[in-house]
């Protein structure tokens, strides 16, 4: 009856094993493809290379941080030039017309870029968090898999000596 036992849950334990590994192998995968995806739009910006070496994954959340970064950051920089029109009217009163529109370009621009690498943090930063996540969960799985290894490995002692001591003993 014992015996049975044995290879009851030894089984129970080589399935939990596997269901392990492929959590394990879920969450490296997910970690790895969020590592990539925070490598391409590292600078701030998305571009047509950064989209074709984007995990498929990632695919969805790299177009949405693509939109979401340039509307965005096109709305405040618009806000923050506004706000700065009475300020810029006194830098440019002495200036010609070509050179003032110039040069207020140049402040859209800059505002625009300082707004696309704000949200780039932010996005950096909600990507370390969920990599410190994955990170835990990972463990976590890891830990437990060493635990269901080393429980099988004694069943599978315990079911041996089981079959030893139920093998027919020949006197000679």
């Amino acid at each position: 009856m014992s015996l049975l036992m044995f290879t009851s849950r030894k089984h129970f334990l080589i399935s939990q094993k596997f269901d392990l590994e492929k959590q394990l192998l879920n969450k490296t995968r997910m970690l790895s493809d969020m590592q990539q995806y925070a490598a391409n739009i590292s600078d701030g910006s998305v571009s047509i290379f950064d989209m074709t070496n984007v995990p498929s994954s990632m695919f969805g959340r790299t177009m949405m941080y693509m939109n979401y970064s340039h509307n965005m950051a096109l709305q405040n920089a618009q806000m923050n030039f506004t706000a700065m029109q009475p300020i810029l009217a006194q830098q440019t009163a002495n200036m010609d017309a070509q050179s003032q529109a110039m040069y207020m370009q140049w402040v859209q621009q800059n505002l625009y870029k300082q707004e696309r690498e704000r949200i780039a943090k932010i996005e950096a930063n909600m990507l370390n968090a969920q990599e410190k996540e994955l990170t835990l969960e990972k463990e976590k799985i890891e830990a437990q898999l060493k635990m269901v290894e080393a429980e099988l490995e004694s069943v599978k002692e315990a079911e041996k000596k089981g079959i030893e001591q139920f093998a027919p003993k020949y006197v000679g």
